[in-house]
C-alpha cells in the first residue's frame, strides 16, 4: 500500500472539481444522453442506426487493454490524463460540422464519436487510480459517494435547462451549435483544473506481455467471479437502456421538459441518498447492498410493461425508482472492483475488465439493434410493443446476474 501524506490528501477536493467539470461535459457528450440523442435524431438518423452507435462506441473500451502499456510510456498520470482529454475534447466537437455534410453523416458521425472515446479508453483506470491511491481505505465508500452526489447534482439542473430550450426553440443548426459552445466551457475547465493536480506516479506492475496480463484476472478467483457478474449486468445494461431515451421521444411522444423534470427529480433524491448508500457499504459490507438495490433494480425495469402515452406518470415512477437503486448498486460495485484490484496490478485488472464488458455491450446492443430493426414497428405481443418486451427482457437478465453474485461465496 502507498503511504498517504497531507498534501495527497488535500487534493482530494481538487478531484472533486475534476470530476464536476467532466461530469457536466460528459452531461452532453454522452451518445445515449438527452442532447446527443436529439442531436442525432435532428440529423435524421433512425431509431435503430442510434442503437448501433452506441452499440459499437462500446467497443472502444477493448482499447483499455493497451491503457497499462502507454502508462508505461508516460510514467505520469497527469501528463496522460492532460494528452488523452484533450484529444477527447479536440475530435468530439467535429461533431459540429455533421449539419452541413448531406452525403456520409451516419458514417461520419460514428467515426468520430469512436475515435473521441477511444482516447478515454486509452487513458483506461489510470485517472481512477491516481486519484483512489489518496483516499484511506476506511473512506473509501464516502468519498466515492460523493463523486456520485456530484454526478446527480450536476444531473438535477441541466437537464431541466436543456430540456426546456429543446422544447420552446426549433431545433436548428444554430441551437445546437450554441449548447455545443456551452459544452466546450466545461471541457476546458476540467484540462484546467487537472493542471492543478499534484502529479504523483502509480504504484504498477505493467510491463508484462499483453496475454499475461489477459490471463492474470480470469486466474483470480474472487476477480473472475466479479467479472462474471459484471458480464451479465453488462449485457442487460447494453440490451435496453440505450433506447430509454428514443422510445420515450419517439414514441410515448414524452416532451423534452417532461423527460428532464423526470429526471432532476430522481437526480435530487439520488443526490439525498448518495451518501447513505455510501456509509451503507462502510457499515453492511457492498455485498449486501448491492443484492437488495440490484434486485429492486431489477424488477423496476418489469414497471415498462405498463408505460403508455396515457399513463406516462408510470414513466416517472419507473425512472425514480430506477435512479434510486441504481446509485446503492453503483457505489456497492464501484467499491468491491476497487477492493478486489487493490495491488499493483490494478491497471492491468481494470482493463481486461473493460475490455472484455466492452465485448459483451457491443453484442448485447447490436442483438436488440437487429432485433428492432427487423421487427415490423406493428408488431405486439399482449399489446405491448417490442421496446416494452426488450426492457422486459432487461429486467429478467438483471436478475439473473444478482441471483449470480449473491450465491458465491465471498
Amino acid at each position: 500500500m502507498i503511504k498517504l501524506n497531507t498534501k495527497k490528501l488535500q487534493q482530494k477536493d481538487t478531484f472533486l472539481l475534476s470530476i464536476t467539470m467532466r461530469s457536466m461535459f460528459e452531461f452532453f457528450a454522452n451518445p445515449g444522453g438527452l442532447f446527443l440523442t436529439s442531436y442525432m435524431l435532428f440529423l435524421g438518423l433512425m431509431d435503430y442506426q442510434i442503437g448501433y452507435v452506441v452499440g459499437f462506441i462500446a467497443l472502444t473500451n477493448v482499447l483499455q487493454l493497451f491503457s497499462p502499456m502507454f502508462y508505461e510510456k508516460f510514467k505520469s498520470p497527469k501528463r496522460m490524463t492532460l494528452v488523452a482529454r484533450s484529444l477527447r475534447f479536440v475530435i468530439f466537437y467535429f461533431m459540429m460540422l455533421l449539419p452541413w455534410f448531406q452525403s456520409y453523416r451516419y458514417v461520419i458521425l460514428l467515426f468520430i464519436i469512436f475515435s473521441s472515446l477511444s482516447f478515454t479508453a486509452f487513458m483506461g483506470g489510470t485517472f481512477l487510480a491516481w486519484n483512489d491511491q489518496i483516499i484511506p481505505l476506511e473512506r473509501k465508500g464516502r468519498y466515492y459517494a460523493t463523486r456520485n452526489l456530484i454526478a446527480n447534482a450536476i444531473g438535477i439542473l441541466l437537464p431541466i435547462i436543456l430540456g426546456k430550450i429543446l422544447d420552446h426553440y426549433v431545433h436548428t443548426s444554430g441551437l445546437f451549435m450554441i449548447i455545443f459552445c456551452v459544452s466546450i466551457v466545461f471541457a476546458l475547465g476540467e484540462l484546467w483544473i487537472i493542471t492543478k493536480l499534484h502529479d504523483h506516479p502509480l504504484e504498477t506492475k505493467s510491463n508484462r506481455p499483453l496475454n499475461k496480463l489477459l490471463v492474470m484476472p480470469l486466474k483470480d478467483k474472487k476477480y473472475r467471479r466479479f467479472m462474471i457478474f459484471s458480464l451479465l449486468w453488462m449485457f442487460a445494461w447494453s440490451f435496453a437502456r440505450p433506447f430509454f431515451n428514443v422510445y420515450a421521444i419517439s414514441h410515448l411522444r414524452l416532451s423534452y421538459s417532461y423527460i428532464a423534470l423526470v429526471s432532476s427529480i430522481t437526480a435530487i433524491v439520488k443526490l439525498l441518498l448518495a451518501k447513505l448508500w455510501g456509509a451503507g457499504v462502510d457499515h453492511y459490507g457492498w455485498k449486501k447492498i448491492m443484492g437488495y438495490t440490484g434486485l429492486l433494480f431489477a424488477v423496476s425495469h418489469f414497471l415498462w410493461l405498463f408505460i403508455a402515452l396515457e399513463t406516462h406518470v408510470i414513466y416517472f415512477i419507473f425512472i425514480f425508482l430506477n435512479g434510486i437503486f441504481m446509485i446503492g448498486l453503483n457505489i456497492a460495485k464501484f467499491n468491491v472492483n476497487l477492493q478486489l484490484t487493490d495491488h499493483a496490478y490494478r491497471l492491468s485488472y481494470l482493463a481486461v475488465n473493460a475490455a472484455i464488458m466492452a465485448v459483451f455491450s457491443f453484442v448485447s446492443t447490436n442483438i436488440s439493434t437487429m432485433i428492432i430493426r427487423g421487427i415490423n414497428q406493428e408488431w405486439t405481443l399482449w399489446s405491448l410493443d417490442i421496446f416494452q418486451v426488450l426492457f422486459a427482457i432487461a429486467g429478467l437478465l438483471y436478475l439473473l446476474a444478482i441471483f449470480y453474485i449473491m450465491r458465491r461465496k465471498w
